[in-house]
């Protein structure tokens, strides 16, 4: 549950909880890229590690290429990277956020789009995708996951975190229709977790792993 006032460190991420649209959330992660890292490194952020550990346990790091949706600044592209996953590339919303992720030159690709639109990617391009921090209000649609599974080859995984009012029945409704479709079938899933342990705020969330069928 998270408490009425934000801390400070999270302060952003509550403006973003209440966007009104894409472009208003990418504004705000443009005027935040500077100093994101800092204030997310503060409040303990926890989705990167959670969503690496979460791949790492079910997808080989010699299968590739994976794609980072939601890159932000490149937090995950350097731990996949360290863990031995490349080519890796990234797709954002925010060009710059995109611009913080480039330096740390562990990318072969960044694009800028919005996830819950066609992405320009062809059909099983990847091995495996993972989304960390993305699924939540103000972030990235459910819906943002089917073109994510049409983007990833049969038998690759899609890693993800999902948190806020996402979380419980309404994520699981939209993974039920995916597995009814034939599209994935869930292998995994972490305990729900405090994605900012350091900060004031309790930001329940959790890890999920599915098989693309």
């Amino acid at each position: 549950m998270t408490k009425a006032k934000p801390d400070d460190k999270t302060s952003q991420l509550h403006r973003i909880y209440a966007s009104g649209s894409p472009e208003e959330t990418a504004a705000i992660y443009d005027n935040w890229a500077a100093d994101y890292e800092g204030h997310m490194a503060g409040a303990g952020y926890a989705h990167p590690a959670m969503v690496a550990a979460m791949l790492a346990r079910h997808q080989p790091a010699g299968d590739a290429p994976v794609l980072d949706a939601g890159a932000g600044t490149g937090i995950m592209g350097e731990l996949l990277t360290a863990l031995g996953y490349a080519p890796i590339d990234g797709i954002d919303a925010s060009e710059g956020m995109l611009a913080r992720a480039a330096e740390r030159e562990v990318y072969r690709e960044l694009r800028c789009g919005l996830l819950g639109t066609p992405l320009d990617y062809a059909d099983d391009a990847f091995a495996a995708v993972v989304a960390a921090g993305v699924f939540t209000e103000g972030h990235a649609p459910l819906d943002g996951l089917d073109e994510l599974v049409r983007a990833t080859r049969p038998g690759g995984h899609i890693v993800f975190s999902i948190a806020r009012s996402y979380l419980g029945e309404t994520f699981a409704a939209k993974g039920r229709a995916l597995e009814a479709a034939g599209k994935w079938r869930r292998v995994d899933a972490s305990a729900r977790y405090d994605s900012t342990p350091l900060s004031d705020d309790v930001l329940t969330a959790q890890v999920f792993a599915f098989a693309v069928v």
